[in-house]
């Protein structure tokens, strides 16, 4: 995963760099998944009449009481208590299903003390005008009784949720951090000013992994101080291990701000990664270790000793084997890039000589990358077929046949639920082959599903 972090202004605590020396531990245990509460249309007003909220329990939908026909899913911590202003996430999912970031994030609400709020409007293919207009009236409507600390509000959003997330804090300076995950900024504009905190998060094998290249270089001419951490996975909301880090960056972020620190929780922060930094470097991922290093000094100077953790970062930059893998990288994402930009460009063209030979090349890659996916996927090589279908998608991304052969890799994998999405999404695209499928046993275990998906064809 990628996570970019700007540079954040701390205070001086001594007696919290005493404190720094004990050892302290993070727990975040609970797997307990919540019921969904179903309210109905004045549960808004019954609920703010007599300011009673589950806590522990994820509401939803929730009225927004200026905007009647749009609503949120709400998440109050275990611990919340009335009477005090807490840090609060806006989550915004590219499906509008606000509820999902909160069954994945709500343990680590409870263990770091957030409000958490969906959105159940802002959506892909939604105006941005109107999703900030309804983002004002989430941050302004909240029911009698919750308190939220208009210092500490945190945007989240995965894929066009994230692009939300900075468009909103673009807009407005009363965000005090995004953590954008899957996709980077909707615009990058020349003198426009980044007054908010920012993280962004991005799998490995994600098709938009070489777009935070591109975004590391336009914030690195900027001179702003960030960072890049990745991991393994695809395009999808991190999960809550992954998503950890970012709790971790606006606690410390939001205790810094405070007059009064939590010294136990802050403590067990820093010794923890401490003891993970000792675990990574036994690793043979040169690239995670140099981006750990940067993510602790980037965190925690200010507020502790991070003298050693400098001067190793620094080692590993300028060693010979760092440089000859970023080298390596560069190329590749160049490549990347190349094969990405082919349909922009395409778009583009006047030539039309120039404008054939594109459309050419692509459909020549399309239909050499099928093949050899399909035949990976025949020999049960999935890592190579994983691989091939992530170019397909590239250079072909509304091909029908990719999603049908992402649908029997899904099943391959024991990824039901995906597999199905990925049959949806063939459908929409123009798949018809069923007579394939059904002679297929690979898809025998969600056969059901799909006649089901035939009907409604």
């Amino acid at each position: 995963m990628i996570a970019v972090i700007s540079k954040m202004k701390y205070r001086h605590y001594p007696i919290f760099l005493a404190l720094l020396m004990c050892l302290g531990g993070i727990s975040c245990n609970s797997e307990n998944k919540s019921k969904k509460l179903e309210l109905d249309p004045e549960a808004h007003v019954k609920a703010a009449a007599v300011r009673t909220f589950e806590r522990g329990k994820i509401l939803d939908p929730l009225s927004i009481q200026l905007q009647s026909d749009e609503s949120c899913a709400l998440y109050l911590p275990k611990g919340y208590l009335t009477g005090y202003t807490w840090p609060t996430i806006l989550f915004f999912d590219p499906k509008g299903q606000g509820h999902k970031p909160l069954e994945l994030y709500r343990d680590l609400a409870d263990e770091f003390g957030f409000i958490l709020i969906g959105s159940n409007f802002s959506k892909n293919g939604e105006p941005m005008e109107q999703i900030l207009k309804h983002i004002n009236s989430l941050k302004q409507d909240l029911p009698a009784g919750i308190k939220i600390d208009p210092f500490r509000i945190f945007l989240i959003g995965f894929s066009g949720g994230a692009r939300v997330a900075v468009a909103e804090a673009m807009a407005n300076s009363d965000v005090a951090g995004v953590v954008g995950c899957g996709a980077g900024f909707p615009q990058l504009r020349a003198g426009v000013e980044l007054n908010f905190n920012y993280m962004a998060m991005v799998g490995r094998q994600d098709f938009n992994y070489a777009e935070f290249a591109i975004l590391d270089r336009e914030l690195n001419a900027r001179g702003s101080d960030h960072m890049l951490i990745e991991f393994e996975g695809k395009h999808a909301w991190p999960d809550k291990e992954q998503m950890l880090e970012a709790f971790k960056w606006m606690t410390v972020y939001s205790y810094s701000q405070r007059e009064v620190i939590d010294m136990t929780l802050m403590d067990s922060l820093y010794k923890s990664d401490v003891k993970h930094l000792l675990n990574i470097e036994n690793s043979e991922d040169l690239r995670a270790i140099v981006q750990f290093y940067k993510k602790m000094v980037a965190l925690y100077k200010g507020l502790a000793k991070v003298e050693k953790q400098e001067k190793r970062l620094e080692m590993l930059i300028n060693s010979s084997a760092y440089r000859t893998y970023e080298a390596e990288l560069s190329t590749v994402l160049s490549e990347e890039m190349k094969l990405s930009n082919i349909s922009k460009e395409i778009e583009n063209q006047s030539n039309s000589l120039v404008k054939n030979s594109r459309q050419r090349l692509l459909a020549y890659l399309s239909i050499s990358t099928f093949i050899q996916a399909d035949a990976a996927l025949k020999r049960g090589l999935l890592p190579r077929a994983g691989k091939l279908l992530y170019v397909l998608k590239l250079v072909d991304p509304k091909n029908p046949d990719y999603y049908y052969l992402s649908a029997k890799l899904a099943l391959k994998q024991g990824k039901k639920d995906q597999s199905i999405e990925f049959l949806k999404e063939a459908t929409k695209y123009g798949f018809d082959d069923w007579e394939t499928v059904k002679g297929e046993h690979v898809f025998d275990p969600i056969r059901s599903y799909i006649n089901t998906i035939q009907q409604t064809i």
